[in-house]
């Protein structure tokens, strides 16, 4: 996978996948990543470009495909890329002998869509979903021990704000801990 390493200050305890939103790049989230290494020096910082090309956007990737504004189209789109997405999570996890309690999943819009799903089921250590909420809760949620926080604009044109109460809910039924941060009159 195309992606760009922040590497750990200290001795790698920690892994955080950063993973953008659709149309973006790996460089969008770069000072993202290289604030959470300041913050968490035991953690390697991994960006990647998603799993596909957009044609519309130049140098823009997706992690799946979102050829209509229905919700189920992109669960359906999202879980065909889960494999290929998991096997480059497992690589770098089994490369650096750590578990998915190891791993922090974060993610801005699409890329916190697949940040909550596939972090709650593999139960890593926290997700941190900047303007994003949860897919196919009836696959992807279960109990876990992850922690999570949902941030998001309180004018967010693309996602609502709405979800994250959505989410908030669902991820609560299953006991998992959730901290939420709206940033009031911030966009997507």
């Amino acid at each position: 996978m195309d992606e760009i390493v922040i590497p750990s200050k200290k001795e790698t305890k920690n892994l955080i996948f950063l993973f953008h939103g659709y149309g973006t790049n790996k460089e969008n989230l770069q000072i993202v990543g290289e604030n959470f290494a300041n913050a968490l020096p035991t953690a390697e910082v991994h960006l990647a470009n998603g799993i596909e090309c957009c044609p519309e956007i130049y140098d823009g990737y997706k992690w799946f495909a979102m050829n209509s504004d229905n919700l189920k189209d992109w669960e359906t789109e999202f879980s065909k890329n889960v494999p290929q997405i998991m096997n480059y999570v497992d690589s770098v996890k089994d490369l650096k002998k750590l578990s998915y309690r190891d791993i922090i999943f974060s993610g801005f819009s699409q890329g916190a869509m697949l940040s909550l799903s596939l972090g709650i089921q593999n139960n890593v250590k926290a997700v941190v979903a900047f303007s994003g909420m949860l897919l196919s809760p009836e696959i992807y949620l279960k109990n876990a021990d992850t922690k999570v926080l949902l941030a998001h604009g309180s004018a967010d044109s693309v996602i609502h704000v709405s979800a994250v109460d959505c989410t908030r809910q669902a991820l609560e039924k299953f006991n998992i801990d959730t901290q939420v941060a709206i940033a009031p009159g911030l966009d997507h």
